[in-house]
């Protein structure tokens, strides 16, 4: 980890006067106690709120444009294939170079790419490969800023606030969640505001987001690590994944979870749509729930001891296979909107302990770049968003929603099983 030197060493003291006695839970707003944190966490709350009310207008788009659930899974295709390819990338340019400076440029990326789309609604030409483009320019400036934004928030509060900074990161995202979709469905419904208002609220948050940024210290790498060309770095990083069976399992159970179960998410327009005929609307409120539900669980996984985080982990991974199966089956609307709010609290919290123990277990020179692997669950998200789509436009897409279900089970129930073979050598590292 960087020596701490100027504003660097000013926050790590206020994150050492933060952090609980071991083995106490973490007050849970304990890390906004670092001064740099409640930077990072405005300017990433800033962008999630653009972000989350785009997704609205963007599957409601595609929805609209391409007519199916393969369509919708088109759109988040081309963001799994451009961040599979950009997000080890990332990882090194976490590693190696200052973190503010690669944490605005990424953010400025999403803005321009909502300002792309604002014109285009402006002057009624947008068409189904523009939401393709975006899916993929916005793909790309994700793979920069996230394990950027994760290795640096490793930096400024320290070891022991990890989970709750973690959490209070997930309570940013899932909050606007809320808020993203609220202010998505006014906008839809107001017929001089519409998708384009959405966008262009979008591209003026991104641009504050990233002036909040330029706030923080310059989050420069270890001086003392040697710097080797990115791919040479790249290939680093996944030697020391590989050779960490820890890591290796939270890593991999990660990537695995995210590709099996959190597709759900790019089917919600259909669920509203051919299952309630309730349109996008329906898909806002779906969102408005289930962000509702992560919300809630990030407030109770931001009180964490550490050492708890592997039966957390464990217990958020079988919650969400079951709330996935209760939304493949359930006969009603407001049914329907109980199990998203399981799903969504489930996969917040699944989420927050993954980063937690990954980042915990791991070495800070390495952080970026097993952020970057983790980060790599959401583009195989999108990779196999497409042919569960044609599945579900083969067989349906309730079997769909239950087999992903029953994949995500099994997944968890095998990363557990061989988690109890060390976990005994690891809980020194989690106290």
């Amino acid at each position: 980890m960087t020596s701490p030197t100027g504003s660097d060493r000013a926050g790590t003291d206020a994150a050492s006067a933060a952090a609980p006695p071991t083995g106490r839970p973490t007050p849970t707003f304990a890390s906004f106690a670092v001064p740099a944190f409640r930077v990072i966490w405005l300017g990433t709350f800033l962008y999630y709120l653009s972000i989350f009310s785009g997704m609205i207008a963007r599957g409601a788009l595609a929805k609209d444009l391409g007519g199916d659930n393969a369509a919708l899974g088109l759109v988040t295709l081309a963001f799994g294939a451009v961040s599979i390819v950009m997000t080890p990338i990332g990882g090194a340019f976490a590693d190696r170079l200052p973190k503010r400076r690669v944490m605005i440029v990424s953010t400025l990326l999403i803005g321009l790419t909502s300002g792309g789309l604002a014109v285009t609604e402006l002057t009624d030409t947008t068409e189904f490969w523009m939401l393709i483009v975006a899916s993929g320019a916005q793909a790309a400036a994700f793979a920069l800023l996230v394990p950027a934004r994760m290795a640096f928030t490793v930096d400024i509060v320290g070891p022991k606030l990890i989970p709750n900074a973690v959490a209070l990161a997930q309570i940013s995202m899932n909050s606007n969640r809320v808020v993203g979709p609220a202010i998505a469905a006014v906008f839809i419904g107001v017929a001089w505001l519409g998708y384009a208002g959405i966008y262009l609220l979008g591209a003026i948050l991104s641009v504050i987001s990233a002036a909040c940024f330029l706030a923080l210290p310059p989050g420069e790498p270890n001086t003392g690590r040697a710097r080797r060309a990115p791919l040479a770095e790249i290939g680093d990083g996944l030697r020391y994944v590989g050779s960490a069976a820890s890591v290796k399992l939270v890593v991999g159970l990660a990537i695995a979870v995210t590709m099996v179960g959190f597709p759900y998410v790019a089917f919600l327009p259909s669920v509203s749509e051919d299952f309630y005929g309730r349109g996008p609307e329906g898909f806002a409120q779906l969102s408005l729930v289930g962000a509702f539900g992560g919300l809630l669980a990030g407030f109770l996984v931001a009180r964490t001891v550490l050492a708890q985080g592997p039966r957390v982990q464990v217990v958020a991974g079988v919650t969400l296979a079951a709330g996935l199966v209760f939304l493949a089956v359930s006969p009603s609307f407001w049914i329907t909107l109980i199990a998203v709010a399981i799903v969504g609290a489930s996969t917040a919290a699944f989420q927050s302990m993954n980063a937690t123990l990954a980042l915990s277990l791991s070495d800070s020179d390495y952080h970026g770049r097993v952020q970057s692997l983790l980060s790599l669950g959401f583009s195989m998200f999108g990779l196999v968003s497409y042919p569960l789509g044609v599945l579900a436009d083969g067989v349906g897409l309730r079997p769909t929603l239950a087999a992903m279900g029953l994949g995500v089970l099994v997944l968890v129930v095998s990363a557990e099983i061989r988690w109890r073979a060390f976990r005994s050598e690891l809980e020194p590292r989690l106290s």
